[in-house]
């Protein structure tokens, strides 16, 4: 993956490793060994084995052979898978006009992409102004987010863990807006409470009468990496990371401000009982 280094993401583009696990995938689900397919690509049986791991890059010569031929995948999921790989070969690109503290990923995979420097991080703070942070999300609570199932049917989503204790401010206004059927939505909510009680995460709410709001609709996250470097991720249906001095005075500090005016862990908690409660009722009126 191109980006910075001290950024320490994988040094295997993560959507290489989901194409590998794709095609391993499609060759158990047939009852196909390695040694079956292997010489239908082309491939050694090392290189198919290196390919299904992902540690090396699958062509789209070789997907197409595979795809059309013994694993018997439809034209129009090999089109989608087609442009998978051609997004991943690319997928953080840098701007020439933007400075080298800025990068955006708004190609195929960049959750997944977002997910693993949520996972190597030690520390992290994620603000979250509309809706739940994509680690914490249910998989109904997610279903609702999706407008468009993904052309290859990989499935892919965020994980329901961070890879450290987590600081998670939610604005009040999550908690209002019941997304999806009622039960649904209070299942979220005893998801997030659950959460908070097993330690996962420090939840705090950010009332809507606030004087502190953001300069970011978008979640914003701060992560501290194993090196002490810092790196902000903002989310929105892209992820563009920030990093550098600059950018840890203005978005550190945004962000602490956010954490410093939220309510603490116990209010915070009784707003979601609220909200789990009154989305049970089928209530959608002000928390409070």
């Amino acid at each position: 993956m191109t980006g910075r280094s001290d950024w320490e993401l994988p040094d295997v583009p993560t959507g290489q490793i989901i194409a590998g696990n794709y095609v391993r995938y499609l060759r158990d689900n047939l009852g196909l060994r390695n040694a079956d397919v292997c010489g239908l690509a082309g491939l050694s049986h090392t290189s198919m084995s290196c390919t299904e791991s992902g540690a090396r890059p699958l062509s789209q010569e070789e997907a197409e052979t595979l795809l059309a031929g013994p694993y018997q995948v439809p034209e129009s999921g090999r089109r989608g898978f087609a442009r998978f790989l051609s997004e991943t070969a690319f997928a953080v690109r840098f701007r020439e006009v933007l400075p080298l503290d800025k990068a955006v990923d708004h190609t195929t995979g960049w959750p997944d992409r977002l997910a693993a420097l949520e996972h190597r991080a030690t520390k992290a703070c994620v603000y979250a102004p509309r809706l739940v942070p994509g680690f914490l999300r249910t998989p109904g609570y997610s279903a609702r987010l999706i407008d468009q199932p993904d052309p290859t049917d990989l499935q892919i989503a965020r994980p329901t863990t961070i890879g450290t204790h987590t600081t998670v401010v939610l604005e009040e206004s999550v908690l209002m807006r019941i997304l999806g059927a009622p039960p649904m939505f209070a299942e979220q909510m005893q998801y997030l409470i659950g959460a908070a009680a097993e330690q996962l995460i420090t939840l705090r709410v950010l009332p809507l009468d606030s004087a502190v709001h953001g300069d970011f609709p978008e979640q914003l996250a701060e992560f501290v990496l194993p090196s002490g470097a810092r790196v902000y991720a903002a989310e929105s249906d892209h992820a563009t990371y920030y990093s550098g001095l600059t950018e840890e005075r203005r978005l550190g500090g945004f962000l602490a401000r956010v954490t410093e005016a939220a309510l603490p862990q116990d209010a915070s908690l009784t707003r979601l009982r609220l909200a789990r409660d009154k989305a049970l009722g089928g209530n959608r009126l002000r928390l409070h």
